[in-house]
């Protein structure tokens, strides 16, 4: 009987011991962090183009692309690692290689972490924060994320986007309003995301999205006088060579000489750059897994 028992205890503990070992790899590979998280760029990782952790460097994660030139630039303590500090004449500039991603979007998401100072109403600049040069308009270019000047109410942030569809009658989408959920001076973690399938844009404010308006959501190619209304559709981008973040690209080039045209003096921190509109449901998890590793 004592034999019987110690074999009966041997094989028991020899069980247990694997079943921990099997659900100890399951965990390990839901935890891409090692520490009982998700890492964020795990999230729709197929349609992650870009990647600009800014710790120390403005180097993208995704395909090693490296700034041109960076221009007073400096790498503060950020949400997770350092931080993106922007400053007057502050920029990083990047050329786009042929076949980059980014030269090709038909949708978008930007996702990152934001903490914006305010644009004062009707005072230059207007602050460039995130470009994708080219087309015939070198001002706003194909794709271009500002922070206007405007706010209603007055301590929230207006953020304007522009993107490009060549050859429609609207090429440009101008998107553009204040909201209160865009708090000012704080840390606000912000979704702007286009789905080509759809013709619809989205914004979405730690992880939670804004009740937009008709007229904001749906994009159009044409105005109502065309019949049946051309939906926008995919993008369509021309000329698309260089990657702004902090600045306008004709200003940094010194091609526009405009007063209005400024530099983004506030703090960006994991930049991710999608080629589809994420879904509410993707937004949300990202949100969760950045939430979660924070580091402060």
């Amino acid at each position: 009987m004592k034999n019987k028992f110690g074999l009966f205890g041997v094989l028991f503990g020899t069980l247990l011991l694997s079943a921990v070992l099997v659900s100890s790899c399951k965990k390990d590979d839901d935890d891409d962090n090692g520490n009982g998280t998700t890492d964020p760029s795990t999230i729709a990782a197929s349609s992650l183009v870009a990647y600009f952790p800014f710790n120390g460097d403005g180097v993208d994660e995704i395909d090693g692309l490296s700034p041109a030139e960076s221009e007073n630039v400096t790498f503060i303590e950020g949400r997770r690692g350092e931080a993106y500090q922007g400053a007057d004449n502050a920029y990083l500039l990047y050329d786009l290689p042929s076949g980059h991603s980014l030269r090709d979007l038909k949708a978008f998401s930007i996702a990152m972490w934001f903490y914006g100072t305010p644009a004062i109403d009707g005072v230059p600049p207007v602050p460039g924060i995130f470009q994708i040069s080219g087309t015939s308009d070198p001002i706003w270019g194909n794709m271009c994320l500002t922070q206007d000047r405007m706010a209603d109410p007055a301590d929230s942030l207006n953020i304007k986007i522009v993107f490009h569809k060549e050859g429609a009658a609207w090429a440009n989408q101008f998107v553009g309003f204040s909201n209160a959920a865009f708090i000012e001076n704080m840390w606000i973690h912000l979704v702007f995301a286009y789905d080509n399938t759809t013709s619809k844009y989205m914004v979405y404010v730690n992880g939670d999205p804004l009740d937009l308006e008709e007229g904001i959501t749906d994009r159009w190619a044409a105005d109502e006088t065309v019949l049946p209304r051309p939906p926008f559709g995919d993008m369509a981008f021309s000329n698309a060579t260089q990657l702004a973040i902090g600045g306008w690209v004709q200003k940094i080039l010194g091609l526009a000489a405009d007063e209005w045209m400024g530099y983004f003096t506030g703090k960006m921190d994991e930049l991710r750059i999608y080629d589809k509109g994420l879904t509410e449901a993707e937004v949300s998890a990202l949100f969760e897994a950045e939430a979660l590793n924070l580091d402060k």
